[in-house]
Order: structure tokens, then C-alpha cells, then sequence
């Protein structure tokens, strides 16, 4: 896939330095991020619904269409985040960007976590994408066959010294 097809689907679509921003709605059980979901940001995010534990609403909802990039650490409060939701009872529903909706489909996460269906392009995109990317498994298989023994490393040949 090429991303300059798709400019949404990463953040040099937006500027540089977008801040981040988030706002928790108790009232609506809300939670809602905007910018950069990395590293450095992901703790406001579990902070932010954790204060939502303190209210009966049965869903909480994190509203993150304004997120411009995630990283691993963003994709692990997602998790977490869904850890803590289901810890208190409730369930968690996420609304995601195109660049973290594309990334939890690429990793698997949407048997977790509670989206919106992916338009379609974005499901064709992520099993191009699958497709065009062998697994760990398969290259072990191309260069080791059933019934072919794995090599072993060769003894090191004697020097010959005269």
C-alpha cells in the first residue's frame, strides 16, 4: 500500500505538531482524544476513563476520530482501557480514526475492542496489506519444508597450519 494514496491514514495529513488534547464528559460517559496517541500521551487517556468509573453509565465511550497518529503504546491503552472498562462492569465502545481503526484491524484487535464496522476500502487496504507480508511461520516453512530437517550450523573447519 502506498500511503500517499491514502494520506488519511497517517499523520503527515495533518500538521506537525497537532496538540493533544483530551476531555472527559461525565455526564455522557465520554472520553474524547484528539492528536498524537503515543508513548507520551497514552496515560491521560486510561486517566481520563478511569474518572468514568465513578459514574453508573453502563458504555463508556472513548471518541477518538481526531487522533492523527497511534503508536504501539496508543494500541495498548486501547487494551487496557478495555481492561478497565469490563474491570468495572462496563463496556467499552471506541470510535476511531482512519489511522487507528486500519491499525487495530492490521494487529487483530477488533476481535477486543467494540468499533464501528471499517468501511470497506480500509478492510481491502488491511488484506492487501496482510496479503503482501509473509508470516515468521511461512518463511520458516520456505526455507525449512515438512519432512526436510532444519540445517544444523556446520563444524568449524580446521585450520590448516604448516
Amino acid at each position: 500500500m502506498d500511503l500517499h494514496e491514502y494520506p488519511e491514514h497517517c499523520a503527515a495529513a495533518e500538521p506537525a505538531g497537532s496538540p493533544f488534547t483530551v476531555s472527559v464528559d461525565v455526564r455522557s460517559a465520554e472520553v474524547s482524544v484528539a492528536g498524537e496517541l503515543d508513548r507520551e500521551h497514552a496515560h491521560h487517556v486510561l486517566d481520563a476513563l478511569a474518572a468514568l468509573s465513578a459514574t453508573d453509565h453502563a458504555v463508556w465511550t472513548l471518541e477518538a476520530r481526531q487522533v492523527t497518529f497511534c503508536d504501539a503504546a496508543g494500541l495498548r491503552s486501547l487494551v487496557t482501557a478495555h481492561r478497565l472498562a469490563h474491570r468495572h462492569g462496563r463496556e467499552l465502545s471506541v470510535l476511531p480514526s482512519t489511522c487507528m481503526h486500519r491499525l487495530v484491524l492490521l494487529v487483530g484487535l477488533e476481535q477486543l475492542l467494540h468499533t464501528p464496522p471499517a468501511p470497506a476500502r480500509l478492510v481491502t487496504d488491511v488484506a492487501e496489506c496482510r496479503r503482501a507480508h509473509t508470516s515468521l511461520a511461512t518463511v520458516r516453512e520456505l526455507r525449512h519444508p515438512a519432512g526436510r530437517p532444519a540445517p544444523t550450523d556446520p563444524a568449524p573447519a580446521e585450520s590448516a597450519v604448516g
